[in-house]
C-alpha cells in the first residue's frame, strides 16, 4: 500500500509535466502507456475512480517490446506476468505507429479485475476482456474476468484463480493472417461469396479464437467481450464470427480497444450529451464517390431525442467543423463521410470533409486544440462511412483512431459500406442508444435488427425495429427494397475504446 501510494504521488508529479509537454490522452487506469494522476470521477461520471495520462512525442521511457520477444517471454509467465507483457507490446505498437512517447506503468492483472466488477455493478453488463495474438507457430488469448476487489478475504482463492486463463492453439502467423482475409473476402465480394463458404470460413477462425473460451464466458454470465487484438487480427469482423448455429453478436456486445492501459473505461449515461452531425452527399474530389444518404441519415438522428447541431453538405467544411467544436462543447462527434485507414505512414490515412481532408497525424493536433481530451472529454466520435485496409499499419490507426483522436469511444467500420445501408444502421444505432445507453449494446442492437431484418428498406421507407417507417427521398426509394440481413452490411461497424 505504501509503495502504491508512494507510486500515484509520483506519477501524478510526472502526469502534469507530460500533459504540458505534449499530447494529453482520454483518463484511463494506471498504466506503462501513460503516466498518472489519481484524481477520481467527473461530476457526470459513474464507475471506479480512474486516472489521467498521456502520449507525447519522442521516445519512450522504457525499452519496446518486439513481438519476438514478447513471444519468448510469454511461454513461461505468471498471468500477472503475462498481463504485464500484453499491455507493453500494445503500448509499444501504438506509441510507434503514432510517434509518440510511452511513459508510466501498465494496469496490474488486480487492477483490470477490480475495474470489470465495478463496471458491471453500474452497468449491469458483465465484460470478459480477451487479449489476443498471433505468434510465429500459436495463437495465445487471455482472458480476464471480473472479479469483486481481489484482495478482499471474503474472496475465495477459487474465484480468483478462475478469474483469468488463457487458449493456446497450435497455428501459425501466416495461417491466420489468410484465414482473416479469406473470411473479408467472403463477406465484402459478392462475385465470389457463397453462403458455405462465408460460414465455413467464419466457422474455422471461431473455432480457432474463441471456441475453447467461450464455455468460460456463458459459465460466468458474460454479456460482454471486449478484445485487445494483435498484428493481422484487428480488421477481424468478429461480430461475424459463427459457432454453427448463430453469429457471436447475437450473444454478446462487442468491442475492440488498442489496450486496458489505453482505454477510459468510465461510464457516463450518453443520453446527456449533446451531437454535432455534419456530413456531405458530394465531394469536390472527383475521387471520392457520393453518399447521397447521407441527408437522411443525418435527418433521422435528429428524429431520435438528441440535442445538438446537425450541418450539411456546404457546412462540412474543415473550417466550420473548427468553428462550431470552438463555441460549443459537444458529447458526441457525428461524420457522415470517407474516412480511410491506409497503408503507410499515419499521414496517409484521414478524414474527408467536403472541400479537404483531415489527415490521421493532424486529428490529435485538432482534438488538442478544440480540448475533446479535458474534463469532461468527449464520449464518442462516429465515423460512418470508412474504410479500413488490409495490414498492419491501417489496423492500427482503426484501433487506435479513440486513442488518437482523445475521446473515450470510437464507432467506424472496417470497409466501405452501401450508404443506404449505413443510413440504415445509424439511425437504428440511435434510436436504440437512447433506450440502451450501452454504446456495444446499442450497436449490437442494431446489427441485430438488420441481420433480423427488422431494419430494411421496403415500399420506399425505411423501416427501424419500432416506430412508423421513414419515408425516403425519390432517389433512394428509386433504388428499390433492400435486405440487409448479409453480414457485408452490419459486421464491419466496430465500437473502438470504451464499449460503455
Amino acid at each position: 500500500m505504501k509503495f502504491r501510494k508512494n507510486f500515484l504521488k509520483f506519477a501524478s508529479l510526472l502526469c502534469s509535466l507530460v500533459i504540458n509537454a505534449g499530447l494529453a490522452l482520454a483518463p484511463g487506469l494506471a498504466t506503462k502507456p501513460f503516466i498518472i494522476s489519481q484524481k477520481g470521477n467527473f461530476s457526470d461520471s459513474t464507475g471506479p475512480a480512474l486516472s489521467e495520462g498521456a502520449l507525447v512525442p519522442d521516445s519512450s521511457d522504457f525499452p519496446p517490446l518486439s513481438l519476438s520477444d514478447f513471444g519468448n517471454q510469454i511461454q513461461a509467465v505468471s498471468f500477472d506476468e503475462a498481463v504485464i507483457l500484453f499491455e507493453e507490446l500494445r503500448a509499444t505498437e501504438f506509441s510507434q505507429y503514432f510517434r509518440k512517447k510511452i511513459v508510466g506503468r501498465p494496469p496490474s492483472l488486480e487492477e483490470i479485475r477490480d475495474t470489470l466488477f465495478e463496471l458491471a455493478g453500474v452497468t449491469k453488463n458483465k465484460t470478459a476482456l480477451i487479449y489476443t495474438e498471433s505468434l510465429a507457430n500459436e495463437l495465445r488469448s487471455l482472458y480476464i474476468l471480473p472479479v469483486p476487489n481481489s484482495n478482499s478475504k471474503n474472496v475465495s482463492s477459487q474465484i480468483i484463480n478462475e478469474s483469468v486463463g488463457q487458449a493456446v492453439t497450435k497455428s501459425d502467423r501466416e495461417t491466420v493472417k489468410k484465414s482473416v482475409i479469406a473470411l473479408r473476402e467472403q463477406i465484402v465480394m459478392p462475385h465470389i461469396s457463397s453462403e458455405p463458404k462465408l460460414q465455413a470460413e467464419s466457422q474455422k477462425l471461431y473455432q480457432l479464437l474463441l471456441k475453447n473460451l467461450e464455455p468460460v464466458w456463458q459459465a460466468n454470465k458474460i454479456n460482454t467481450l471486449v478484445f485487445s487484438m494483435g498484428t493481422g487480427l484487428r480488421s477481424l469482423p468478429i461480430a461475424a464470427l459463427h459457432d454453427g448455429k448463430q453469429y457471436l453478436i447475437e450473444k454478446y456486445s462487442l468491442a475492440l480497444i488498442p489496450s486496458f492501459g489505453l482505454t477510459d473505461t468510465r461510464y457516463v449515461d450518453i443520453r446527456k450529451q449533446s451531437i454535432l452531425a455534419m456530413g456531405a452527399a458530394e465531394f469536390e474530389d472527383i475521387n471520392q464517390p457520393p453518399l447521397p444518404a447521407v441527408p437522411v441519415e443525418i435527418s433521422t438522428i435528429l428524429r431520435t431525442p438528441w440535442q445538438g447541431i446537425f450541418l450539411l453538405n456546404e457546412d462540412f467544411t474543415l473550417e466550420k467543423f473548427w468553428s462550431v467544436n470552438r463555441q460549443q462543447r459537444f458529447g458526441i462527434i457525428h461524420l457522415a463521410t470517407h474516412a480511410q485507414f491506409n497503408r503507410g505512414n499515419v499521414n496517409q490515412s484521414f478524414i474527408q470533409f467536403r472541400n479537404s481532408r483531415l489527415s490521421l497525424d493532424r486529428v490529435a493536433e485538432a482534438a488538442q486544440k478544440l480540448g475533446w481530451p479535458k474534463p469532461p472529454p468527449v464520449e464518442m466520435l462516429v465515423l460512418s462511412a470508412c474504410e479500413t485496409a488490409l495490414g498492419d499499419e491501417p489496423e492500427l490507426g482503426f484501433a487506435g483512431l479513440a486513442v488518437q483522436a482523445g475521446v473515450k469511444t470510437a464507432l467506424a467500420s472496417l470497409w466501405r459500406v452501401d450508404d443506404v445501408a449505413t443510413m440504415a444502421l445509424m439511425s437504428e444505432f440511435y434510436r436504440q442508444l437512447s433506450q440502451t445507453p450501452i454504446k456495444a449494446e446499442a450497436l449490437r442492437q442494431a446489427q441485430l435488427g438488420m441481420l433480423r431484418g427488422k431494419v430494411r428498406i421496403e415500399d420506399g421507407k425505411l423501416w427501424l425495429s419500432q416506430g412508423e417507417p421513414i419515408p425516403l427521398p425519390a432517389e433512394i426509394a428509386a433504388r428499390g427494397n433492400f435486405d440487409f440481413s448479409h453480414p457485408r452490411y452490419w459486421a464491419g461497424f466496430t465500437i473502438v475504446g470504451n464499449w460503455n
